[in-house]
């Protein structure tokens, strides 16, 4: 059976489940091997047609109930040193570098999950105590207004 980009693309970001051999499932509905779902995934991120393919933490399932956005203002030469030893901190699940046009050092953004506000409060002390960052703001969640999967958006393929 072949199938197409798009069915391909549609059918995995419905998202794999969390077990030893994730693309099993989603080899079976499409009536492929694992290593063809393997290769056709490697094939769409090659060409340019898939950016990525990640993993979407749920954090308050797994009983993360506090978490916080940390925005670092960081001295330009030390961005990628920071960037690196942030996204090293156990409590850190995102971590990346947001360039401004106009040079605004506020661009490391780390997302801190911890079961409870002392260990975010603790990570955000090792995010601050970091060679190179000036300054943290650090911006608490209130509610999850928004969490999906991306899916096909590009009619393009």
């Amino acid at each position: 059976m072949m199938v197409s980009d798009r069915e391909f693309i549609d059918a995995a970001g419905k998202g794999l489940e969390l077990k030893a051999r994730p693309f099993k499932s989603l080899a079976e509905a499409l009536g492929m091997s694992e290593q063809e779902v393997l290769e056709h995934m490697a094939a769409l991120i090659e060409q340019g047609r898939v950016r990525r393919f990640a993993a979407s933490v749920r954090h308050q399932p797994m009983g993360f109930s506090a978490n916080a956005m940390v925005i670092a203002r960081v001295e330009p030469e030390a961005i990628d040193r920071v960037g690196e030893q942030g996204s090293k901190l156990k409590a850190v699940s995102h971590c990346y570098h947001r360039s401004h046009p106009d040079g605004d050092p506020w661009c490391i953004y780390l997302m801190v999950h911890g079961q409870d506000e002392t260990l975010v409060e603790q990570t955000v002390g090792l995010i601050q105590d970091l060679p190179g960052v000036r300054e943290v703001s650090v911006c608490r969640s209130v509610a999850e207004l928004k969490k999906t999967s991306l899916s096909g958006v590009s009619t393009e393929i």
